[in-house]
């Protein structure tokens, strides 16, 4: 007798593929890339009723809209931190209505009394971000709710040893090459989870702030060299509008405010810092409040579009993980942000590149070096 196909038709477009599920074949449509280690997961999906919690740490589609396909009864929560992946997300898993799709800095608890926990752990994933997540769902999941883990293989015996602090009954059903997958039962245990707030102090030669981070938070306990050396180089005046795009911590905006108060003047402008991670935002407004700097605002944005010649300066210390795809959307929001007389300043280990795309925009580029890193001021020609 042939096992029946079960089909999973995302939103948007994409490759068909086709995978082996805990019953029978899965035929996916609309799925960019299929990755290897979500692939082997698959298998091995429990068979779920109540709530689904599913903690992301990137944005594939693929395990829950296959959860969702497999188990319509099911409430499936998807958990991610950053707005982009959240954005994305929900219009690839549009058609599946047992989805919920949100971003938010920890995963939320629920009274619902089935529950299942999922938890997708690849090789980016920050160490100590896999251990908050691994505490918080043994933190709110009831005790004995079924648990399954994905990690590469190489981080294999780390996972293998904090999986076992907080799981029962655990037990490894496969390893490859590629990666290794558990199943097991939440503890229930209340006390193992914390939100690991880490408070430190970042300065420079004439400014001193403290700033707070967590797991999964650019830069979590300590001050990052480019954004120091970015804080160190940009010229700003109390009286202009400022703005941070991928504030993270908040380390270079609130350097520059702490700066812009030791002026001795009223700040008459305002520093507008803005980052898409859910627990960044959180993060940079709990040290303006550390620091009395009540003239910051922090926003949680992905696609930040502020008026056009709205601002005086706008800052940038676009990740590497990316390529250049946020530096060049820092680029574009520059240009129709600033005013004729501002400027951008960026902070990168590729400063030629930087300078290339902004003459696209306009720009005309001054490169220098800072502590390593280069330096990039951009001003509309």
């Amino acid at each position: 007798m042939t096992t029946p196909t079960t089909h999973v038709r995302l939103a948007g477009q994409g490759r068909t593929w086709t995978l082996a599920g805990p019953a029978g074949p899965v035929r996916v449509e609309g799925l960019a890339e299929l990755r290897t280690d979500e692939a082997r997961l698959a298998r091995y999906l429990p068979a779920c009723a109540g709530r689904v919690l599913i903690p992301l740490t990137d944005g594939s589609p693929l395990i829950p809209a296959v959860v969702a396909q497999l188990n319509p009864g099911a409430t499936i929560d998807v958990n991610v931190l950053d707005r982009h992946d959240e954005r994305l997300l929900r219009s690839k898993l549009a058609p599946f209505r047992n989805i919920r799709v949100a971003c938010a800095a920890d995963l939320p608890a629920s009274a619902a009394a089935e529950q299942t926990g999922l938890l997708l752990l690849h090789d980016r994933t920050d160490r100590l971000l896999a251990w908050d997540f691994i505490e918080r769902l043994d933190h709110i999941l009831p005790a004995g709710s079924p648990v399954v883990a994905l990690a590469p293989a190489k981080r294999r015996g780390d996972f293998t040893v904090k999986l076992g602090q907080h799981l029962r009954k655990l037990q490894e059903v496969h390893r490859d090459r590629v990666c290794a997958i558990w199943r097991g039962l939440a503890g229930g245990d209340p006390r193992a989870w914390t939100p690991r707030w880490c408070e430190f102090t970042a300065t420079t030669p004439t400014e001193k702030v403290r700033l707070c981070s967590r797991p999964g938070v650019f830069a979590h306990r300590r001050p990052d060299t480019g954004g120091l050396a970015l804080a160190e180089c940009a010229v700003v005046r109390p009286d202009q509008r400022i703005l941070e795009l991928g504030c993270g911590c908040g380390l270079t905006g609130l350097l520059l405010a702490e700066r812009l108060r030791l002026d001795g003047g009223a700040v008459t402008g305002e520093l507008v810092l803005v980052d898409s991670n859910a627990r960044a935002v959180d993060c940079a407004r709990r040290g303006a409040e550390l620091n009395g700097l009540s003239f910051v605002r922090v926003l949680h944005h992905d696609q930040y579009q502020p008026a056009p010649e709205s601002f005086d300066v706008v800052l940038g210390n676009p990740p590497y993980y990316a390529g250049h795809r946020i530096a060049r959307h820092f680029i574009e929001v520059a240009a129709r942000a600033l005013r004729s007389s501002g400027g951008l300043w960026l902070v990168s280990k590729h400063g030629a590149t930087l300078a290339e795309l902004a003459d696209r925009y306009g720009f005309a580029v001054e490169t220098s070096r800072r502590r390593g890193y280069d330096i990039s001021v951009c001003r509309k020609g």
